[in-house]
């Protein structure tokens, strides 16, 4: 057991020790300029001190409660927008290209136009979040949706199920994995989205702090803020990790029989 968890750990976390190492051989090696590329060591030292400030806590909470509040938003309409488009053929080859566009725009392209709409505090935030994070949502979610296992199908029909109970007890179960796969990647775009709205319109949040390092050539500080946006998108994945594990742990379980099969 003592092996596995060393094993584990390595596995888990050797890629971010050599990632550091590398860094910091880097940075003390006069290629480039410790001012604008400080070594992993003086950041440490600058998150330790970021870390005992009351205000830097409270912009640390607010960035996660706009990420987890239009993340959890975002699923909602995802999947309730999936489920419906799954019901009609024609509704989603209708939406298609409307998704197609809409996916690819940049959530900071869309603040100021929102700042209009919304105005400057929670409503604008959150619609930006939500703006990111509901399309690999919705597209991993009708795609599942909509290509459902015939064999599972046609045994529903043949124990009698109509096409509603065949959608919430057949297609929506057998989809949950594909689903967590788009509330994986829509998770990453949630946390992304709100730093960069926090960077642009805002005066709270990991991103305003990261905005106003950054022009104030705190360079040791900004390190540390995308350091700790970074450990934020690991906490985030480990969340969703959770949730899926709860809620799907037989699939993950046959995956992993099939891998060592």
């Amino acid at each position: 057991m003592k092996q596995s968890a060393t094993s584990y750990i390595v596995r888990k976390f050797g890629g971010l020790a050599v990632f550091a190492l590398i860094w910091e051989v880097v940075s003390r090696s006069g290629l480039v300029l410790q001012d604008y590329f400080p070594p992993v060591t003086a950041i440490l030292v600058a998150m330790g001190e970021e870390i005992r400030s009351a205000k830097f806590v409270d912009n640390l909470f607010t960035t996660w409660g706009r990420a987890l509040g239009g993340l959890a938003i975002a699923i909602v309409l995802g999947i309730g927008l999936a489920i419906i488009a799954a019901r009609s053929y024609v509704l989603r080859r209708m939406l298609s290209p409307f998704v197609d566009m809409l996916r690819v725009l940049p959530p900071p392209a869309i603040v100021p136009i929102s700042i209009f709409a919304f105005g400057i505090g929670t409503k604008l935030y959150l619609f930006i979040v939500i703006f990111a994070a509901v399309w690999p949502i919705y597209i991993n979610a009708v795609n599942a949706l909509a290509a459902p296992e015939p064999v599972q199908i046609a045994t529903a029909r043949s124990m009698g199920y109509g096409d509603d109970e065949i959608l919430y007890r057949v297609r929506l179960p057998a989809a949950l994995p594909e689903i967590f796969t788009g509330i994986r990647i829509g998770s990453g775009l949630a946390l992304l989205a709100a730093v960069a709205a926090e960077m642009i319109a805002a005066s709270s949040g990991l991103g305003a702090l990261l905005y106003d390092a950054g022009f104030t050539l705190r360079v040791k500080d900004m390190f540390a803020i995308m350091f700790f946006v970074g450990i934020s998108g690991i906490l985030l994945n480990a969340l969703v990790a959770t949730v899926r594990r709860w809620l799907i742990g037989w699939h993950i379980d046959l995956a992993a029989m099939g891998e060592h099969a």
